[in-house]
């Protein structure tokens, strides 16, 4: 997930106006994008809005994909990341990746409702309401730019999620990459996995240790084409 990036990104972010979402496939993705297992084929893919282990607790809109799309420089940065963990024994499995803009409409109307089913589990401190006050979402994401990635760290030896103290979409202050209140182990999981993907390019959200973002990020533009593996 992320927040809206004001005010020194909206000076640097030309963006295509966003309609109201389309049940219309793309042809295909867009020039500049690709399947991240195309170019990183031993980063893993869990795309958590494609099923119900989410904030909201459904598929999110877009979501009826299962492969990891990015823009081309980050996939590349992404694999740079994965194949300098690989000599230490460590891969990364993507959570989120490319999120239709229209994804973030969808985020917007559900925090209108009055579903609270998933509070306990992803935002158990703060309201629905609080998890934009607290920057955890905006109304605008880099990931529709195609330049972030939700990601974690994983052994190689068993395929197992390391532990990083606390589960992907935590909407809580235990999230910053820099809480001091873990234990040396969860310390030094993020940051191994804040290392390599900021040695490969890519900057972290400080309140959110699985957040990363293209850096420099060149010239970016919003994106609602759907995620359907077959684009």
């Amino acid at each position: 997930m992320s927040r809206l990036f004001l005010p020194l990104l909206l000076l640097l972010v030309q963006c295509t106006q966003v309609k109201g979402p389309s049940t219309a496939p793309a042809a295909s993705l867009p020039a500049a994008f690709c399947y991240v297992d195309t170019v990183a084929p031993t980063v893993q893919t869990e795309l958590k809005y494609a099923g119900n282990d989410n904030f909201v607790g459904r598929p999110i809109w877009g979501y009826t994909g299962h492969r990891a799309v990015l823009r081309r420089d980050t996939a590349a940065a992404v694999a740079r990341a994965a194949e300098a963990l690989a000599k230490e024994g460590y891969g990364l499995r993507i959570y989120d990746a490319y999120r239709p803009a229209a994804a973030m409409q969808d985020f917007y109307a559900w925090s209108k409702t009055d579903d609270d089913r998933m509070k306990a589990r992803f935002y158990p401190n703060i309201t629905k309401r609080g998890i934009y006050e607290g920057k955890y979402i905006g109304l605008q994401s880099e990931h529709s730019w195609g330049i972030a990635v939700d990601i974690t760290l994983i052994r190689l030896a068993d395929g197992k999620e390391c532990d990083m103290g606390g589960h992907h979409d935590l909407l809580d202050a235990s999230s910053a990459t820099d809480y001091p209140d873990l234990t040396p182990a969860q310390k030094a999981n993020r940051r191994r996995l804040c290392k390599a993907m900021e040695d490969a390019g890519m900057r972290n959200y400080s309140k959110e240790w699985w957040h990363f973002y293209l850096h420099p990020m060149g010239q970016v533009y919003a994106y609602s084409f759907p995620l359907n593996d077959k684009l």
